[in-house]
């Protein structure tokens, strides 16, 4: 898997090290009244976390997992992104962004250029996404 640029941001492949600055964005209580997790515990937590999301497939290897945190011209990381490859080559497509990021057009250039690079480098040929009916934003930008 390898880094995504676009004009404004770089899509950076997660790896565990991403733990300690991506606490803080993560921590936003917000971000979790549409998705069906709780904020990370800690820093630890979260690195514990990404250590098994960076082995890049489930434990039967059926599934390809893809995540990228995306960090902004600035430096800062802003969220990530992340796709789950079945086998028949579809995928189901996330995004998380911390609140300060939401409605500035952020989300959506990341899709822009992930999208792309799952068609082309994985073979994807449908991408699926499930959004909380109260979630607007995320419903605009689907």
């Amino acid at each position: 898997m390898s880094v995504i640029e676009s004009a404004t941001l770089r899509l950076e492949p997660l790896v565990a090290a991403h733990a300690d600055e991506m606490f803080g964005p993560m921590s936003a209580a917000a971000i979790y009244d549409y998705i069906p997790e709780q904020p990370p515990a800690s820093a630890l937590a979260l690195r514990q976390r990404y250590q098994q999301l960076e082995r890049g497939h489930s434990a039967s290897g059926r599934e390809r997992w893809l995540n990228w945190i995306v960090r902004l011209s600035s430096g800062r990381c802003a969220g990530y992104v992340q796709a789950t490859i079945y086998p028949g080559s579809t995928a189901d497509f996330a995004f998380v962004f911390a609140p300060e990021y939401w409605g500035r057009g952020i989300a959506f250039e990341a899709c822009r250029v992930a999208f792309p690079h799952l068609a082309g480098d994985f073979g994807v040929r449908a991408v699926f996404a499930t959004v909380d009916p109260r979630n607007s934003r995320s419903i605009r930008l689907l």
